[in-house]
């Protein structure tokens, strides 16, 4: 059986974890979802509040002074670009997170249970296909709760270290002097486009540009 409170496996029958202290399940594993929930939950209580960007102060009026400013916050950024990597990272791997499949455990238990059971079919008494049917309900139902437990566990845990991450960016960005940018323009290689097209002649001022989103 499992502890309520840590998600732990306990040996034996008791009442009280030996890992944690709190209260055992003495029924079995297969606490339903709202176990599943639970455990998440307790990741979840740990978030910390986000972290508001400022907002941007007034861009210089002249384009020179635009120009300087953004060598200034490139240069500013460019000492933090790991942040922002960090932060595309966590994105990049939460995409890649699926749900387990009921269906696709369904398949898996019966495959497993007819290997355990066939062997023993010729051992057993009439009936023999109830006993194929709980074997394959046992091994698909464990197998699913197990995953889907493991998934909200994980995804919890990705979004606190999301958040932190997003968090850590959002102080960087907020202890900025004088920042005219805001903060999903503060990537060292979106200043340096900005930088280009005002040298170049293809904005010419910084407001321009963004609201055109070269």
């Amino acid at each position: 059986m499992i502890c309520k409170e840590c998600g732990e496996k306990i040996s034996g029958l008791t009442r009280i974890c030996p890992h944690c202290g709190g209260r055992a399940l003495i029924d079995d594993e297969l606490e339903t979802w709202s176990f599943i929930a639970d455990t998440a939950a307790k990741h979840r209580m740990n978030m910390p509040d986000a972290v508001v960007p400022n907002t941007p102060t007034d861009v210089p009026a002249d384009l020179n002074a635009q120009i300087e400013g953004l060598e200034r916050l490139k240069e500013y950024f460019t000492r933090h670009s790991n942040l922002y990597q960090v932060v595309e990272d966590l994105e990049s791997m939460e995409g890649g997170k699926r749900r387990p499949s009921i269906g696709l455990w369904a398949l898996g238990g019966g495959l497993a249970a007819a290997l355990i059971y066939l062997p023993l079919s010729p051992f057993l008494p009439h009936f023999v296909w109830t006993y194929f049917f709980v074997v394959w309900g046992a091994v698909t139902t464990v197998g699913y709760l197990r995953a889907a437990r493991k998934y909200e566990q994980r995804k919890a845990e990705h979004e606190l270290f999301r958040r932190l991450a997003e968090n850590e960016l959002c102080v960087m960005y907020n202890s900025c002097p004088d920042c005219f940018l805001p903060l999903a323009w503060t990537m060292p290689p979106r200043i340096t486009r900005i930088i280009d097209a005002l040298r170049m002649g293809e904005a010419y001022s910084v407001q321009e540009f963004l609201v055109r989103g070269v």
